[in-house]
């Protein structure tokens, strides 16, 4: 058996730890967050919750729609039946879109924690800071100075600019050291009563918005009226280091105008800032692998800035151990 340390539990270190442990590898997980999922994070503050990451899953690959397909049978993922409206200087309208929208039930962390199952440990608010690599093992340190080890092989799946200190002077670091991620700004609203709309969820132009979406339209979501509002990646770049007051108030005001409604109190609300939410130019490459050093890196940005580019990237990761 193959001891090997993912150090990152997003969707492609979890698409990783599938495939290994289908050939009977030992898997260690680590993560920094306090749980698994990575952008298929979820939040809850009060009677409130939120999928306050990635929106939806959807297919173009072949087996990622069959293993899609495979999730929704075992009750992981349902369909998400939305037609987004459009939103820009014209007004409002429904999108000519016919995309099958999937999410994860009953939020998109519940879909994480299932795929979480087959590790053999899994070590949440760890945030490893050193990788080592000795004539044959893997040696891992994290920021309390705790050491884990050893292991056979490594996968790291964090953001081009976390993974690239985790390296230890493996040649894959001039392959990613260029790669670009752009922020997002994510604002969480809840309502005491319902926002009287026909939006369940829109693309937004003209505006410091680009995505807003009624989180309690998803199939199996609490009753209570939320709301995801993501910024632009532009406007979250030109204010990624603003006031946090500055950039709620701004986001908050444009998700009203976008609707074209006033007159509703907030009840519950969260900020939060996806420093590396995507790529600006995904390396096309799949996934990365330095064979001497038995170590691979994988995640969106290796191949399209999506769950089901997360997905791949993982897939390809594990094919090489």
């Amino acid at each position: 058996m193959t001891r090997i340390a993912i150090v990152g539990a997003g969707m492609a270190g979890l698409s990783a730890l599938d495939a290994l442990s289908k050939h009977g590898h030992v898997v260690t997980l680590f993560d920094k967050s306090r749980g698994s999922g990575g952008r298929m994070a979820s939040k809850k503050v009060g009677d409130a919750s939120w999928d306050m990451g990635a929106q939806f899953i959807r297919a173009h690959d072949a087996e990622f729609m069959r293993t899609l397909k495979q999730w929704q049978v075992q009750g992981w993922v349902g369909e998400w039946k939305v037609t987004p409206h459009m939103i820009d200087a014209e007004g409002i309208r429904l999108s000519d879109d016919e995309v099958t929208r999937y999410v994860g039930v009953s939020r998109m962390t519940a879909l994480s924690r299932q795929l979480l199952v087959p590790a053999s440990e899994f070590f949440p608010s760890t945030r490893i800071v050193s990788c080592q690599r000795t004539d044959s093992e893997w040696l891992l340190t994290d920021e309390n100075n705790q050491h884990y080890g050893p292991f056979d092989s490594l996968i790291i799946n964090t953001p081009p600019q976390q993974a690239l200190p985790l390296l230890d002077n493996s040649h894959l670091a001039a392959a990613i050291k260029d790669v670009k991620m752009l922020p997002c700004w994510t604002l969480l609203l809840a309502f005491s009563k319902p926002v009287e709309s026909p939006v369940n969820a829109a693309f937004v132009h003209d505006s410091a918005i680009a995505w807003l979406a009624r989180n309690n339209s998803k199939p199996q979501r609490d009753a209570t009226e939320t709301w995801v509002i993501q910024a632009n990646h532009a406007w979250s770049q030109e204010q990624v280091d603003a006031p946090r007051e500055d950039v709620l108030q701004a986001l908050e005001q444009a998700f009203f105008t976008a609707l074209g409604v006033q007159g509703y109190a907030v009840s519950e609300h969260w900020l939060h800032r996806w420093l590396y939410a995507v790529p600006t130019t995904p390396l096309d490459a799949g996934a990365l692998f330095d064979a001497n050093r038995q170590l691979a890196v994988c995640g969106d940005w290796c191949l399209r800035g999506t769950l089901e580019g997360a997905w791949l990237s993982g897939q390809q990761a594990a094919s090489y151990f």
